[in-house]
């Protein structure tokens, strides 16, 4: 038992140590954006695609494609689970098909919205 409660306090103090280092360094509440070399790549960079006419209305034929294929799986496995697991069904399985409704519904505008800027010839 002693153990286990000198295991705790030694892990309690090296937390409470870097903290103070932490702390005492300058490092606590700096902001991320002020720190060259940190943060996400993400936040600083933008996807700009720029497509022909053609291929845009090829992509936005695959993506529709692909989401009537991920409807039809997500309702497939919907109907998977009901059958291996009755409890609360059917109202489980209709919670997580009008989820997967919606979320057809609002991919499908947005893919049908999508308009990349035409690249320069």
């Amino acid at each position: 038992m002693n153990r286990w409660i000198w295991t705790f306090i030694i892990a309690v103090v090296l937390l409470l140590l870097l903290a103070c280092v932490g702390y005492f360094t300058g490092n606590w509440n700096e902001d991320e954006s002020a720190r060259p070399g940190y943060g996400l790549a993400s936040a600083e960079s933008q996807l700009v695609v720029c497509v022909d006419a053609a291929t845009r209305e090829k992509i936005r034929a695959i993506a529709l494609d692909a989401l009537d294929d991920a409807l039809k799986e997500h309702i497939r496995h919907m109907f998977e689970v009901w059958m291996k697991d009755d409890r609360g069904q059917p109202e489980r399985a209709r919670n997580g098909v009008s989820n997967g409704i919606a979320a057809y519904v609002k991919a499908s505008k947005s893919a049908a919205e999508w308009m990349p800027p035409n690249c320069p010839n």
